[in-house]
């Protein structure tokens, strides 16, 4: 704000000077003011952390800080939150903690490693550590020792009673984490105000049963309710749902009645009072408009009959969280509205179960694995409901993210709430029915039978515009990606195609993700793709590029837990009868001061005779270093999207491929493909399919003959 009086002055004075004629823009005109205010304070805060001060600096780089763990670090490592203590710097640190070094949550190391990322998401990677205070402390400890109750409570199941009840970054399993989203139970896992909702009412009515006086009933509830929300680590969600609590005790105390539309938002204000980070929380956005939706859908039908007064404050939830969604995880569950009538009350018995059965270990272990016994019951049945759920063809569904499936589904919700609020005309019911049928139909019948039963490989290489991306599913559906598109200030195509693909097609994980090479109209998606689907393998160049979406790359490998590995020539990786042969390059090579793209990873495909080249923007000096070595191909996707520089005459006549794909965007500025290169491809016979004028191509084989189709994705 400094240097900014100029224009703060004139706003807060024609505010003042409106405040009775036109008292709402007076107040727009303050928040203004106070808005930029404290982001601009917020801003400068997250600046001078050890996160925001790294940022700003050389990626790559070693850094060390003292912290303390916010939780257990288990002998699998992986990514853990802690605090960095009183320094050069401070604030909140997300760290990579290496294998094989348990560390108990609350207690205090001096780490160092490697700072990867940029833009608030960036990790410390740590080779070292010296643990400073093994005396677990804080917020920490109380985690620890929750979790280590947890494991001896529950065994396997620890992972989701921790998500479920104090732990809001718990680590599941990727086909636990897929199974939930898919049947629209994800928020269960993730800690939000349904579970704070859960707690408080529970212990509202124990409280009442103790027949404490409404002061002390409130007392109590605050003092609990607040320790519990410190030791989730004071999420935006659940801190919304709490000042809305809050709220309405004070409000029976003083028997004075608040709008619920006023109690929303003076808590949504509160939240931003406390942390105005809140406001790129999509979880706190989501939590907003559910609880709105709730308590409108309650009140508009009060007089309806119980079956729609049971299900219509589900059904808007759904409506109104959609466009949030889809927005901005291209993904929406529609079964989620049925799935949830059921899940939340089991849920709502759960939950309480499990904190009762953790509270009582502390100080009686007999009984409490007797609750834990019951709480498991209820466990159990909520996860039959989400594999129940998750089966229902078209329960799931999943766009490209971005402001086109936002406006879709915000036009759905606009339009359930116009012919809601219609008055009653002749027509309605059937504009009703046919509403329903239009929107069941589009999302839940769409492509729910299958005609294609070949148990083949397949190949699609997608249309991401002006780059490369392709997907492989193996014959027992294992996928393995190869590139994922361009990534720019304005279009992530990894977000926005490459994983809403992969999603439509059912996939939970990558077994194999290769990104051929640095350059951005290959490597720009592949964060996205790795944060997404925690590939089990990474295959790359390792040439030490110092750009700074090569070290976010880097970052969300090491966050995902994935095995990372420099590819060089000779190498075979095998998944499911499918064989990856890694031509170039080689470690000589590597060592030449070449442009980035001939030192790009060039794989050979095999699956029983069929091969297939995947050559990346390698030129023709990787031709010509691998000619009479590669053979014949059925398929050759097209160097560096047909530029001049590859697929020269000699290459062609060493592959003779029957088909060629270019991966090329429309009316691209760097004239892709060249007239050279289609013409070459035609005087060898080549059929050329091309992505800028067919969309996704999809390649499929049964290993012995191949069949070419292409559609427009």
């Amino acid at each position: 704000m400094r240097g900014a009086w100029y224009v703060v002055v004139p706003v807060l004075g024609a505010a003042f000077l409106m405040v009775r004629s036109a008292p709402l823009g007076a107040a727009l005109g303050i928040m203004t003011v106070a808005g930029a205010w404290w982001g601009t304070a917020a801003g400068r805060e997250r600046e001078a952390s050890c996160a925001g001060t790294w940022e700003k600096e050389n990626g790559g780089t070693s850094r060390a800080a003292t912290v303390r763990l916010a939780d257990r670090a288990p002998a699998s490592g992986g990514v853990l939150d802690a605090d960095v203590l009183p320094g050069s710097c401070g604030g909140p640190l997300r760290l990579r903690w290496p294998e094989q070094h348990v560390a108990r949550g609350g207690t205090e190391w001096v780490v160092a490693g490697r700072w990867s990322g940029a833009a608030g998401r960036g990790v410390l990677v740590v080779r070292r550590m010296i643990q400073l205070d093994a005396t677990p402390r804080g917020r920490g400890a109380v985690r620890d020792g929750l979790a280590a109750r947890s494991a001896e409570l529950f065994g396997a199941r620890a992972p989701i009673v921790d998500a479920l009840v104090f732990a809001p970054n718990a680590t599941l399993d990727p086909d636990i984490r897929e199974r939930y989203v898919r049947s629209g139970l994800a928020h269960l896992l993730s800690i939000s105000g349904l579970h704070v909702g859960f707690l408080a009412a529970w212990l509202a009515l124990l409280l009442r049963k103790l027949r404490f006086a409404p002061g002390a009933r409130f007392v109590a509830t605050v003092l609990l309710l607040g320790g519990y929300l410190w030791l989730l680590g004071l999420p935006p969600p659940a801190v919304r749902a709490g000042a809305m609590l809050m709220l309405a005790e004070i409000a029976r105390l003083r028997q004075r009645v608040v709008a619920p539309r006023g109690t929303i938002a003076l808590s949504a204000l509160g939240v931003v009072l406390a942390d105005p980070f809140a406001l790129r929380s999509v979880g706190a956005w989501l939590s907003v408009a559910g609880i709105a939706a709730v308590i409108w859908a309650d009140r508009a039908c009060a007089r309806e009959r119980r079956v729609v007064r049971v299900v219509a404050p589900a059904l808007a939830a759904t409506l109104l969280t959609a466009p949030i969604s889809a927005f901005t995880f291209g993904t929406v569950a529609p079964v989620g509205v049925l799935a949830n009538l059921v899940a939340i009350p089991l849920a709502g018995l759960a939950v309480p179960g499990l904190v009762l059965a953790l509270a009582l270990s502390w100080v009686m272990t007999g009984l409490a694995h007797l609750v834990a016994a019951g709480s498991g019951l209820g466990l159990a049945l909520l996860d039959l409901v989400a594999s129940t759920a998750a089966a229902v063809p078209g329960g799931h569904i999943v766009m490209v993210a971005g402001w086109a499936a936002g406006a879709l589904w915000a036009g759905v919700a606009l339009v359930a709430w116009w012919l809601w609020r219609s008055p009653r005309r002749p027509w309605l019911i059937a504009a009703r029915v046919g509403f329903v049928t239009t929107v069941l139909v589009a999302t839940s019948l769409r492509d729910v039978v299958g005609l294609d039963a070949c148990r083949c490989l397949t190949v699609h290489f997608l249309d991401v515009g002006q780059g490369d991306a392709a997907a492989l599913r193996t014959p027992h559906g294992r996928w393995i990606v190869i590139d994922a598109g361009p990534r720019t200030p304005e279009s992530d195509a990894g977000r926005r195609v490459v994983v809403p693909f992969l999603r439509r097609q059912g996939a939970s994980r990558v077994a194999v993700a290769v990104a051929t090479h640095g350059d951005a109209d290959h490597l720009g998606g592949m964060p996205a793709v790795v944060e997404a689907f925690d590939p089990e393998l990474v295959l790359e160049p390792g040439e030490p590029l110092g750009r700074p979406l090569y070290l976010e790359f880097l970052a969300r490998v090491e966050e995902s837990g994935a095995r990372w590995h420099p590819a060089r020539a000779g190498e075979r990786i095998e998944v499911d009868g499918v064989a990856l042969e890694v031509l170039s390059p080689d470690s000589l090579w590597m060592a030449l001061p070449l442009d980035v793209n001939e030192h790009g990873v060039v794989l050979r495909v095999s699956y029983g005779t069929v091969r297939l080249l995947f050559q990346a923007d390698a030129g023709v000096p990787v031709e010509a270093r691998l000619a009479r070595t590669v053979g014949p191909v059925e398929l050759l996707k097209v160097g560096h999207h047909g530029s001049r520089s590859a697929t020269s005459e000699a290459w062609l006549d060493e592959l003779t491929p029957h088909e060629a794909v270019i991966s090329v965007g429309r009316h691209n500025r760097y004239g892709h493909p060249t007239p050279e290169v289609l013409a070459r491809l035609a005087a060898h016979g080549v059929t050329v399919l091309r992505t800028d004028e067919r969309g996704t191509i999809t390649f499929f084989t049964d290993g012995h003959g191949a069949r070419l189709r292409s559609h427009h994705d």
